[in-house]
Order: C-alpha cells, then sequence, then structure tokens
C-alpha cells in the first residue's frame, strides 16, 4: 500500500489494521493511523501539560525530573535542537492539594502522562496481536514479552525499557537526524510540522524520499522498531524517520513499547531456536547505533567509536541500557 491514507480503527475487538496496512507496516516499518478516540483526548490533554511543563525554568524542569541513566530517564536540554522530558516511571504521585505550586504541576503531568501511557500501550498492543495473527503465532506470544510494559509502573524497582517521552523542538532549529527505533513499536503524535518517515518504496541508494507525517492528536505515525525487526527474522523493517526544522517549532508525545525486563525471549515462540536474557536481546539490537537525543558532542563522540571498531554507525534512539 504505497499511498498514506489514513484509516479509522473498526470499532470493538481485534483485528484493527486490515491486510494492506500490516503489509505497509511490515515492508515500509511505518504505518499513519486514525487514533481511538480515548488516546486522542488524552493525547490533547497530555500536550497541553507538557507545554506547561517546558514553559517552567530550567532549574524547576531540572529540580522535578533531573537527568539520570543518561538520556533514559528524566529531563534532557540538547542546544539548538529540542528539550525533552523521559517517564520511565512515576515520580511525583503523591503530592496533595497543599502541595508547592512545581509538585502540584508535576502530579497533573504524570496523571496525564500514565492515562495517554495506558491508551497508547493498548492501541500498540493490539496491533502486535494483528501481526501475531498474520504471522500464524498465538496472542500468548506477546505475555512475557510485554509483562508490566502497558502501564507506567510506579517506582523504579518496577521500571521496564518501555517509556514515554514529551518533546519540544525549537523553532527553525529543532531536529532529529534520520534514526530507528529500538523497541518494538513506537507511537508518535505531534501538534506541528516536522516528522517525516522514509519511503521505502520509492528510495534508492542515492535518493532518500521522505513523506510528512500526519500533523495533530487525531492522528498518528506507528513505526517498527528493532526489537521487532529481530523478534520477525527480518521480515519487518525498522521504521527510519528524522524531524526537520520549522518556524513554528513542535511538541509531540512519543510513546516507545519496548519489551520486559521479567522474563528471557524465547525465540522459539517466533519461529526461531532458543531463549536468550532480556538485557541479551537490549545488547543485541543496540549495536552500531548512535544516540541522536544525546548532546552534539557525545553523539560524534559515539560515531568515533564506531568508526575505531571498524562499525557502520547507524542512528538510533537511545541505546543506552536501562523523538518524534
Amino acid at each position: 500500500m504505497a499511498d498514506q491514507t489514513l484509516i479509522p480503527p473498526p470499532p470493538g475487538p481485534p483485528p484493527l489494521l486490515n491486510e494492506d496496512q500490516l503489509l505497509h507496516l511490515a515492508q515500509q516499518g511505518w504505518l499513519f493511523l486514525e487514533l481511538p478516540e480515548a488516546l486522542a483526548q488524552s493525547t490533547t490533554d497530555l500536550l497541553g501539560r507538557s507545554a506547561a511543563y517546558f514553559d517552567a525554568s530550567e532549574v524547576e524542569k531540572n529540580s522535578l525530573y533531573p537527568s539520570k541513566q543518561g538520556t533514559e530517564f528524566g529531563y534532557y536540554h540538547v542546544a539548538d535542537e529540542k528539550e525533552y522530558i523521559t517517564f520511565r516511571c512515576r515520580v511525583h504521585s503523591n503530592a496533595t492539594s497543599n502541595a508547592s505550586s512545581p509538585a502540584q504541576l508535576a502530579t497533573s503531568l504524570e496523571a496525564s502522562t500514565a492515562k495517554a501511557w495506558h491508551d497508547a500501550g493498548l492501541l500498540l498492543f493490539r496491533i502486535l496481536c494483528d501481526i501475531a495473527r498474520a504471522s500464524d503465532l498465538d496472542l500468548s506470544v506477546w505475555d512475557d514479552i510485554l509483562d508490566g510494559t502497558l502501564t507506567i509502573p510506579d517506582s523504579r524497582d518496577e521500571m521496564t525499557y518501555t517509556l514515554m517521552r514529551l518533546f519540544r523542538y525549537f523553532p527553525s532549529t529543532g531536529h532529529a537526524e534520520e534514526h530507528t527505533d529500538l523497541g518494538l513499536l513506537t507511537v508518535c503524535i505531534g501538534d506541528g510540522s516536522g516528522l517525516q518517515v522514509l519511503d521505502r518504496f520509492n528510495s534508492s541508494t542515492s535518493n532518500s524520499v521522505w513523506v510528512d507525517a500526519p500533523v495533530g492528536t487525531r492522528t498518528a505515525t506507528v513505526l517498527v522498531g528493532q526489537t521487532l525487526r529481530t523478534l520477525s527474522a527480518r521480515s519487518m523493517n525498522a521504521g527510519a524517520h528524522r524531524v526537520v526544522g520549522n518556524s513554528q517549532g513542535r511538541h509531540s508525545v512519543v510513546f516507545a513499547l519496548r519489551h520486559s525486563t521479567r522474563h528471557g525471549i524465547d525465540f522459539s515462540l517466533f519461529g526461531g531456536e532458543g531463549r536468550v536474557p532480556s538485557t541479551e536481546l537490549w545488547k543485541t539490537v543496540q549495536i552500531g547505533k548512535v544516540n541522536i537525543n544525546t548532546a552534539k558532542e557525545a553523539r560524534e563522540m559515539q560515531r568515533q567509536k564506531l568508526r575505531l571498531a571498524g562499525q557502520e554507525a547507524e542512528v538510533v534512539v537511545n541505546p543506552q541500557m536501562g523523538h518524534g
């Protein structure tokens, strides 16, 4: 399916995607999709809450959500490009009505994040079920892989690799280099232009053709990640995408559904062989990748290390253990 027609999800239980949409997702690595009403509403609310957070001072933003685990947790600022906050679990969930204004801001932001996380998780889980059916797999193949990922964890002890990230791209200079994501599926929803996906059908080695993603909270871009590509024995392509600058800037919500840390990955369920620890799969999908969400100088250092190791650098979101 070469066009980018937006098809609303049907009411009721799965299947959500038709055969043409599934084929397009597998071959291109991306799909434009009209959102269920619940996710459209929760995303609209979250974009408003995130704008209020980004309007706060740098001191307040850093104080509420200090950066941890590289770019994998908390607030991060990339000069001349973007600022963003990464949620892996709740941090400020117990503030009272008498709490200070910053604490109230964080609590309301996390409540909105939790709702959007749940709604986005259900959408991507439904798509994974469609992929399983189309591959003649039992839906139970996702039970261990998604354990603890579909709702925001209450504490750091319960975290998996899954995350929700809220971006503000700066006007004109805000951008993200071409990359693919690490996880199973990612859903990207933005209030401004800039997100583009690579058209594999019409691109060549000498000419890349980019397609503008839909804008607004009624539609989204769903992307295949490197983990799903690995589980599918590379029968599904990872969706290459980028963000280009525009004069208005861009706010976006990115939910990256990644595999659970609680169980090993049984490749025999997907027609392969062997069982590997979740950490080993995570390391495997990171090989040769550059983190496009870190500072420019850090990206260059990562590329230099890969060159010295004789590897060709490939940009990807967050190659660190535990944009859009």
